[in-house]
Formats: C-alpha cells, sequence, structure tokens
C-alpha cells in the first residue's frame, strides 16, 4: 500500500473511532440518568479522564496525527465532565444550580490550562523540528502523564469490584464495549498514520498507550463481573426464581 493509502485508511479508522468515543460515554449518561443514582460508579473516575483528555488534547492538537484524532479528546472530556456533574448531582447530592457552576468553573479553568500550553508548544521549534532525531520532551511528558491519569482512572472501579466482590454495579457494560472498540480503531489509526512517513515515532507510540491502556482495564471489568455471575450471580437468580415459583404455587394452592 503507498503512504497516500495508509494515510487514507488510517483517516478512515480514526473517524470511526472518533464516532465511537463520540457516542461512547452516553450509554453510562442514560443509564445514570435513569437510575437518578451513580452508586457503583466512582466519582473520581470521570474527573480523572477529564483531565487525562485535556493532556491528550494538547498532545495531538501539537503532534497532529490527522484531524479525527486532534478532536476525539475534546469529545471525550466533554462527555466525562457530563459525568462528573452526574456524579456531583445523584451521588454528592448537589443542586442542580451548585452542579452547573462548580462544572462550568472547572471546565473554564481547564481551557485555560490547555489553550495555555498548547500555544507555545505549537510555536516551539523542538516540537516542530525537520530532522528526525529530536524529541519534544515537553509533549513526550505530557503524554505519559495523560496515559498515566486514564490508567489511575480505572483503578477506583476495582476498588468497587472488590467492595462487592467483583460485581459490576452502576457501570454500564454498553459503554465499556464502545469505549474499548473506539480505542482499538483509534490504535491502528494511529499505526497505519505513521506507516511509511520515516522520522521519529517517540511521541505517537506514548499516544498509542491511551488505547492499550483502556480496552486491557475495561476487559478486566467485565471478566470481573463474568467471575462473580459464575460464583454468586446466577445462584442467586436460581434462589429469587424458587422463591417467585413456591410463591406461585402457595398462590395456586389457596385459590
Amino acid at each position: 500500500m503507498t503512504d497516500t493509502g495508509y494515510n487514507k485508511a488510517a483517516t478512515v479508522l480514526g473517524i470511526v473511532g472518533t464516532i465511537l468515543w463520540c457516542i461512547q460515554l452516553l450509554p453510562q449518561i442514560y443509564t445514570n440518568f435513569r437510575r437518578k443514582s451513580t452508586d457503583g460508579l466512582p466519582h473520581l473516575m470521570p474527573l480523572l479522564w477529564a483531565y487525562s483528555g485535556i493532556l491528550f488534547g494538547i498532545y495531538f492538537l501539537v503532534l497532529r496525527p490527522n484531524l479525527p484524532l486532534m478532536i476525539q479528546p475534546e469529545i471525550f472530556t466533554f462527555l466525562c465532565f457530563v459525568v462528573w456533574a452526574q456524579c456531583l448531582y445523584y451521588g454528592s447530592k448537589f443542586s442542580f444550580i451548585k452542579t452547573v457552576v462548580v462544572v462550568s468553573v472547572v471546565i473554564a479553568f481547564s481551557a485555560g490550562i490547555q489553550t495555555a500550553a498548547t500555544m507555545p508548544l505549537l510555536n516551539s521549534s523542538l516540537c516542530h523540528n525537520n530532522g528526525t532525531t529530536s524529541t519534544c520532551w515537553p509533549l513526550l511528558l505530557i503524554g505519559v502523564l495523560a496515559a498515566v491519569l486514564i490508567f489511575v482512572g480505572l483503578v477506583p472501579p476495582y476498588f468497587e469490584l472488590w467492595r462487592r466482590q467483583g460485581q459490576v454495579v452502576g457501570i454500564s457494560f454498553l459503554f465499556l464495549a464502545i469505549d474499548s472498540s473506539g480505542a482499538i480503531f483509534s490504535l491502528v489509526s494511529i499505526l497505519l498514520s505513521g506507516t511509511g512517513n520515516g522520522g521519529n515515532r517517540t511521541e505517537e507510540y506514548l499516544g498509542m498507550a491511551l488505547y492499550i491502556i483502556v480496552p486491557l482495564m475495561e476487559a478486566g471489568i467485565v471478566l470481573s463481573h463474568f467471575v462473580w455471575w459464575l460464583r454468586i450471580g446466577r445462584h442467586e437468580q436460581k434462589s429469587h426464581s424458587d422463591v417467585e415459583m413456591a410463591g406461585r404455587v402457595t398462590d395456586a394452592a389457596k385459590n
């Protein structure tokens, strides 16, 4: 495949990944809204993910791999703040006005951080060197911190799993599926976007960390619930079914 072919494929896959990540958190947002609760969803998780998205936004805006991957972190960050707002409103029992004010202030502050960090890096010769050996160390550090925040944000759900004997409560499985799929498409997009282009790909390798960590950690959450179902869940379902059947038999005998 020619360089142009790889770039086109990378753009298409990046668009698919972006579309998936545009809707990834919508099932979680709907689940929270329907339940009127965020019980089981750690409140720290969406906030850490939001700041990871801000850092990855800086990272990709400076790196400029392709347009979909530059837009993707911004959408991701916005949806994370929506989920965090639900955590404040449903979980911490903030009033609606207080929730809007707190989240708006945090978003404005975060936007300021991203702008203040992006502009100098865009104009930095260190990050836009035509040579093939230089590494933009500030961008490298931002990529590392963003990947660390993604990982740390997925740790609190594991404490919830431990507390509930492995059962997943409050986290949408559809969200996990869409999120992981979007990460995989985006990972392949990055791989193809650098094929045949040469140059130093250190920054791109760091960017891949986001799309590798997410599916692995989320697969662990799904596996935990499956093991819980094998150990406990299916027996509880059988017990409930037996109780319901006994109740029907008793009602029939009375009639």
